[in-house]
């Protein structure tokens, strides 16, 4: 027999607290009356609604138009210009439901044995990974290579050896993260290496000596800054730099910003953009390719007028105050982006606001996520992630779960000792491969790894990761609750989750979607199409 324990929903704009209690408390009922079920620990988690986004304190200390730098800050991140080869953006490595759903044979990292295990090309058999598969099912970056300079009016790089170099891509060590409700993790990576300070420079946060250039009144002196929580700022700062990722080895963010507003390079020209993209639509050039406006413009409107100007730096670097202020820009920038990407809308928020019901089965899974599934243990509040910054745990944002040999990847530093950052499981169903390997493919894969209490014994291993017990019922009984996590707005890809198009490097050519988001028969699926319920 389970229990009801406390259930308490927190409103939304849309219904008063007194309706969403009522109408919440009328629903739990209703779902006790039809499954014989009584829900505990729903005081978990809630419709994340009311979660409040976390944002800098002092971010009108730099921005001054949010809205603008949302648009840069969206524009920034689809743009393949960014990239030295021209091909590449973070959205590359993030454009399916905020992940990387390549499957083809350049995917595969060969761990730390050096050598590909898996039969390749890759598809639904490989998964999961058995225990003797060191291999990891990475992103595909750039080309190796070595930055010289720019070429006027080119968004190509001059690096060495020059591109094209074929197909040979470079592949990262780790699955990317969802980028979809990064700006809630206290710290970003799977190891954590983005700090809540943003510096206005880099990854490392506060004490580091980066400092950005502010014109005092009356001259341009350095500056150091200390901006928080903006751990996803710093988190964007560091792939436009990564000599796998996205730029030629010995690129810095001054040469990025040259390139990027002095250099004849138009936002997203090599793009198309929706008349009606919920952020970028009244810029858009459609039926042609990229926005009528240009970086210096927006960056212009979307930061103060102390940040922004052509004058040289007194430093005799050559560089001018907005080129070298160009990584605070885009990382504000793209954090404002990625703030706008909430995903509250799943049948479990509707749930959690009264508005609809949960099946049997979905009722009785929640239940399991609370209770014998242990799940709720690192996967906590309405973010359903303990590495929240709103709404986690203190206890467990990083955990060791077994799922390889800790010798193989240290995860946080400087402990080392295989703890990774807890994702959140809203919208899983499309995120997959799972976890920093990409070693499982389907949620009933993952349920397993837990129900043996994972695959690899150590010392660092967290004491939740332990047999569960769970029987096929309640397996399937929680992969039917997870699913009720996805919103349609992510799978379908409505506003704000809608975008440019792109050409995916031996990917997919995406086309651009507007607000309205895509027809059912092309929404998003889940990772190599597999049933969540598949073993």
């Amino acid at each position: 027999m389970f229990y009801i324990s406390s259930f308490v929903v927190r409103t939304t704009n849309s219904l008063s607290r007194e309706k969403v209690k009522k109408n919440s408390t009328l629903n739990l009922l209703s779902c006790i009356l039809l499954t014989g079920l009584f829900v505990s620990a729903v005081t978990q988690a809630g419709t994340l609604k009311t979660v409040p986004i976390p944002l800098p304190t002092n971010l009108a200390d730099f921005v001054k138009d949010k809205a603008v730098a949302v648009q840069l800050g969206k524009t920034l991140f689809w743009d393949t210009q960014v990239g030295s080869n021209g091909k590449q953006a973070c959205a590359s490595c993030h454009f399916h439901a905020g992940v990387d759903s390549r499957s083809n044979d350049n995917t595969i990292h060969p761990g730390a044995n050096g050598i590909v295990d898996t039969a390749l090309p890759l598809d639904a058999a490989d998964f999961p990974f058995s225990r003797t598969n060191d291999d990891i099912v990475g992103s595909q970056g750039i080309p190796a290579s070595e930055f010289i300079g720019l070429i006027h009016g080119d968004a190509v790089d001059v690096c060495t050896p020059a591109f094209p170099n074929g197909d040979a891509l470079q592949k990262t060590g780790r699955q990317s993260p969802g980028m979809i409700m990064a700006i809630y993790n206290r710290v970003n990576f799977w190891d954590g290496r983005a700090k809540t300070v943003f510096n206005g420079v880099n990854p490392t946060g506060g004490g580091t000596g980066a400092k950005i250039w502010i014109n005092d009144g009356t001259a341009l002196v350095q500056q150091t800054v200390s901006i928080q929580p903006a751990s996803l700022a710093s988190q964007t700062v560091g792939p436009p730099l990564s000599s796998v990722e996205m730029s030629c080895a010995g690129r810095i963010f001054s040469d990025l910003g040259r390139k990027m507003l002095n250099n004849d390079v138009l936002p997203l020209a090599q793009q198309y953009v929706a008349a009606d993209d919920s952020a970028l639509g009244a810029l858009s050039k459609w039926p042609d390719k990229g926005l009528s406006t240009t970086y210096k413009d927006l960056i212009r409107m979307a930061f103060h007028d102390k940040l922004t100007s052509d004058d040289l730096l007194p430093s005799g670097s050559g560089y001018t105050q907005i080129e070298e202020n160009f990584s605070l820009f885009w990382g504000l920038a793209v954090m404002l982006y990625g703030s706008t990407l909430i995903p509250d809308d799943s049948r479990f928020d509707q749930f959690s606001e009264g508005r609809v019901t949960l099946t049997a089965r979905e009722q009785r899974g929640l239940n399991i996520f609370n209770n014998k599934g242990r799940c709720s243990k690192c996967h906590t509040g309405s973010t359903f992630t303990a590495a929240s910054i709103v709404d986690g745990n203190l206890e467990r944002p990083f955990t060791n779960n077994g799922v390889r040999p800790t010798a193989e990847d240290g995860g946080r530093q400087p402990e080392n000792k295989g703890k990774f950052k807890v994702p959140s499981i809203r919208n899983a169903e499309l995120t997959g491969p799972y976890f920093h390997t990409g070693g499982f493919l389907t949620l009933r894969q993952i349920v397993d790894f837990y129900n043996r209490g994972g695959d690899f014994n150590n010392a660092a291993k967290d004491s939740q990761i332990r047999p569960l017990g769970l029987s096929e019922v309640e397996k399937n009984a929680l992969v039917a609750f997870m699913l009720t996590l996805t919103d349609d707005r992510v799978r379908c890809e409505k506003g704000p989750f809608d975008h440019p198009s792109i050409d995916v490097s031996n990917g997919p050519s995406i086309t651009q979607v507007g607000k309205d988001g895509r027809t059912a028969d092309q929404c998003l699926k889940p990772f190599l199409n597999a049933n969540p319920f598949t073993p």
